[in-house]
């Protein structure tokens, strides 16, 4: 029997862990949720032999993360599944949208360099194309209500 589609784990996903709700958290929830469906629109295009899970995690006034930067989180073999965790600044940036980018970008690294470790066969060359399709939807501007008030428009 298999399993339903939306069963299966994605070539690449993003999820979020928000750690209370603050007006920096919503900028950066607002920001995620719209790069996470630029990710989900596209993500189809995707063949991988390692699906990734990149996980931001949103500073909040309940809990921070206990890191920085990017690091790998869990490996579930059955689905060839990697979580790669990332850790916001409690400040967003002027534009959060390209800094969810660049961390995406940073987390297709981290996969790499894990998979290499661990003698995982996984190819960054398609996750690189898709994210430079991801950051071209950002750029044309198709919603910046997440920039920081008073930032300058294009």
């Amino acid at each position: 029997m298999t399993e339903p589609l939306s069963a299966q784990p994605r070539p690449l996903s993003v999820g979020v862990i928000v750690g209370g709700f603050t007006p920096e958290s919503k900028i950066w929830r607002e920001a995620l949720m719209r790069l996470s469906r630029s990710v989900s629109g596209l993500r189809d295009q995707l063949d991988s032999e390692l699906n990734l899970n990149v996980e931001f995690h949103v500073p909040g006034h309940l809990l921070a993360p206990d890191f920085q930067g990017v690091r790998t989180g869990a490996f579930r073999k059955a689905d060839r599944l990697l979580k790669v965790q990332v850790a916001l600044p409690v400040n967003p940036p002027e534009n959060p949208y390209a800094y969810g980018v660049q961390a995406i970008r940073d987390s297709i690294d981290e996969a790499e360099a894990w998979s290499k470790r661990r003698r995982i066969e996984f190819d960054p060359t398609p996750f690189r194309s898709l994210l430079a399709l991801v950051e071209a939807n950002g750029q044309a501007g198709v919603d910046d209500q997440e920039q920081r008030p008073g930032a300058a428009r294009p």
